[in-house]
């Protein structure tokens, strides 16, 4: 699976700049925007674990991009609904929500 964004971190505070690394498909960074060091400090509990699901929800949705027959069952579905403009973000957001129902 090929995106645009290569990483993508949030804020600890509203004064914090949030760091970004994008990229072409030919791997070249086009972008890079460095968060504050002075408040660059680990993350808490709960921001591990919300970061560790979402990683768990990537590699699951590379997988379903794996599979041509899953990746067609979510495409029909995100044919029918207009909440999501990309199949992805449709993905990334129904796996989201099967993780919530899990917990």
């Amino acid at each position: 699976m090929m995106t645009h964004m290569d990483s993508v971190s949030g804020k600890y505070h509203h004064t914090d700049k949030v760091y970004t690394k994008i990229r072409n498909f030919d791997q070249q960074v086009i972008g890079v925007r460095l968060k504050n060091p002075v408040t660059n400090v680990p993350p808490s509990e709960k921001q591990a674990i919300a970061q560790q699901k979402m990683t768990t929800i990537a590699a699951q949705a590379k997988a379903i991009y794996a599979d041509a027959e899953q990746l067609a069952t979510y495409r029909a579905a995100w044919k029918k609904q207009k909440k999501y403009p990309t199949l992805i973000g449709y993905i990334l957001a129904q796996l989201y929500k099967q993780s919530n129902k899990e917990d």
